[in-house]
């Protein structure tokens, strides 16, 4: 894996690639054959930077996000309330079917009984 430093450190020469002689790392010194789990290991703690094949970095950029307003937070709010009112409703609408079922069930129990 191809990587450049962003600081300098002191890493592992053998990992870094073949043709390292020395394990101390300069701001700016590219590795064209790192180890690819070491390269990550680095990149995870901010040292180095993937470079593509153009030669520049693959730095990813966060989604840029807003905070929510005060009406969508209050309609966010409201959505989630209406559909807690609505899963409720159904839950209410299957446990009145089901003891109908029920109901109906040993109605017929009683008059095959009966008969």
């Amino acid at each position: 894996m191809k990587i450049k430093a962003l600081w300098g450190f002191v890493g592992n020469a053998a990992l870094l690639g073949e043709g390292v002689e020395s394990a101390k790392v300069k701001r700016g010194q590219v590795f064209e054959d790192a180890d690819d789990e070491y390269a990550h290991t680095l990149i995870g703690k901010k040292l180095v930077v993937e470079v593509g094949g153009d030669g520049k970095s693959k730095i990813l950029k966060p989604k840029e996000t807003k905070p929510a307003t005060p009406a969508e937070k209050k309609a966010a709010a409201e959505k989630a309330a209406a559909e807690e009112e609505a899963n409720r409703l159904e839950a209410e609408r299957l446990e009145s079917e089901r003891l109908e079922a029920e109901r109906l069930e040993a109605e017929q129990k009683a008059l095959a009984e009966t008969k």
